[in-house]
């Protein structure tokens, strides 16, 4: 915690636009064998009636801890329900677009230990661009082609030389037949779906493919309840993705966690610039926060020379908006019976920063911490399993965060529309959005990608 909170109000804090690419002839970037970050594949915008700039969409991997353990890249769901009526030239300029947001070395370098997973079709394999992205940091998630393997045989020279080349291999609900079989241990991981298959089928399709390829780990997707992830940690998995965090169930019950008000009410004062002294008082009544701000203060973090030993002086030191951010990460660091706090608090830093970069441009700086605040609260029904409208009730926020918490109005309510839009594949992606957000598709994606790298340093 003291980490993120020298990053946020160090230097990271100020909001950084995504680098913007120069022009760069055809001939300059083969020469360097360097491409630049988010560079718009192909010629034309479409191509067989499908648009080939598109946001990307992203899910967040984690252990049966709970724990981040990578980032899965996909084309939205819009695009890739029309996967059986794309033409293969179609799909090799979708999997255009996901390549070359990743193919300059900033892009990765500094997700440290964490996957990187790309789904990408059959028809990627043979793309030149593979070759320029970063070695050793890549899955690719192959989604499957019945076409391509017709000779699973013939297929396995190609996918034994990716592996040589650095990459790991992924099968996307590969059908485990005697003739595919064989390749199944080329596989680093082996994704399954809960869609389709209930708790007893699910059991059976993953004991097969431990039988099939033991040193495989398996990745079950499409995990949209809570209770379906519950199970699912139950078996020997290995990986959990999907979208249940975006789908918890709310309660019917007014009362939220007696430590979570009490947060929420100094968050109330801090905003209303209430007086130091008040602030601590009401700070007292949970001792546990009081001892947390006074640890901070005094931590090598802070940078304090001399010890500070009241909750009063505490408040002088920090300042109010230092405070403020301070405390918003609190609510993310309480226990939780669920255990998801860390996941929670990952993705709500990502909305906020991401937001925070796409209005640098457009806003001042005072709206830009506004813009942090909204994305960072988008999260709370997630982690209070309260309606947004009753939170809000209890929250005392400027009225361009309520408004595009609530419903997606105001100054804000387009970039966080966008920042959603980036986790969630069957919220619209219309080009009307865009201009509200005065964004290119391009621009969002380096600006979700800009915003993981921040929040993997930071976290």
């Amino acid at each position: 915690m003291f980490g993120l909170i020298k990053k946020l109000f160090g230097e990271a804090a100020s909001p950084t636009t995504p680098p913007q690419p120069a022009p760069t002839s055809t001939a300059s970037q083969a020469s360097s064998g360097h491409v630049a970050l988010g560079a718009a594949p192909g010629q034309a915008g479409f191509v067989a009636g499908a648009p080939v700039e598109t946001m990307l969409q992203r899910e967040i991997m984690l252990d049966r801890d709970l724990q981040v353990m990578g980032y899965n890249f996909r084309l939205r769901e819009s695009v890739l329900r029309r996967k059986s009526k794309m033409a293969d030239s179609v799909w090799r300029l979708y999997d255009e677009v996901l390549l070359r947001n990743f193919l300059a070395e900033e892009a990765t370098k500094a997700f440290g230990k964490k996957r990187i997973v790309l789904e990408v079709s059959v028809w990627a394999l043979d793309s030149p661009l593979l070759r320029k992205l970063p070695q050793g940091r890549f899955v690719l998630m192959l989604i499957y082609n019945e076409e391509f393997f017709t000779d699973p045989a013939s297929r396995q020279p190609l996918l034994q030389e990716l592996k040589e080349q650095g990459f790991q291999l992924g099968f996307d609900n590969f059908p485990l037949t005697p003739a595919l079989q064989p390749l199944f241990p080329l596989a680093d991981y082996l994704k399954l779906s809960i869609a389709q298959r209930d708790v007893t089928e699910m059991a059976r399709s993953v004991a097969a493919l431990t039988m099939a390829a033991p040193e495989s780990a398996i990745v079950v997707a499409d995990i949209h309840f809570f209770e379906e992830l519950q199970v699912c940690r139950q078996l020997p998995v290995q990986f959990l993705q999907g979208s249940y965090l975006r789908r918890k169930e709310l309660s019917d019950a007014d009362a939220v966690d007696a430590s979570y008000l009490r947060l929420l009410e100094v968050l109330n004062l801090v905003r209303a610039d209430a007086e130091p002294a008040v602030i601590a008082q009401a700070m007292k009544y949970d001792p546990m926060l009081s001892f947390k701000l006074l640890r901070y203060v005094n931590s090598p973090a802070a940078g304090l020379m001399t010890k500070v030993d009241s909750l009063d002086r505490a408040m002088i030191v920090l300042g109010n908006k230092q405070l403020y951010r301070w405390l918003t990460l609190l609510l993310f660091s309480h226990e939780r019976l669920e255990g998801d706090q860390a996941v929670l608090l990952e993705m709500a830093l990502i909305r906020a920063r991401m937001m925070e970069n796409l209005g640098a441009k457009q806003f001042k700086r005072a709206e830009l911490d506004l813009l942090f605040t909204t994305g960072m609260f988008s999260m709370l029904e997630a982690l209070l399993r309260q309606p947004m409208a009753k939170l809000l009730d209890k929250l005392n926020l400027p009225e361009p965060v309520s408004q595009a918490l609530l419903n997606r109005s105001g100054p804000f309510g387009a970039l966080l529309d966008l920042a959603l839009a980036c986790e969630d594949g069957e919220l619209p992606d219309e080009p009307a959005l865009f201009v509200a957000a005065g964004v290119s598709r391009n621009d969002a994606n380096r600006a979700q990608i800009e915003a993981m790298l921040w929040a993997e340093e930071v976290v």
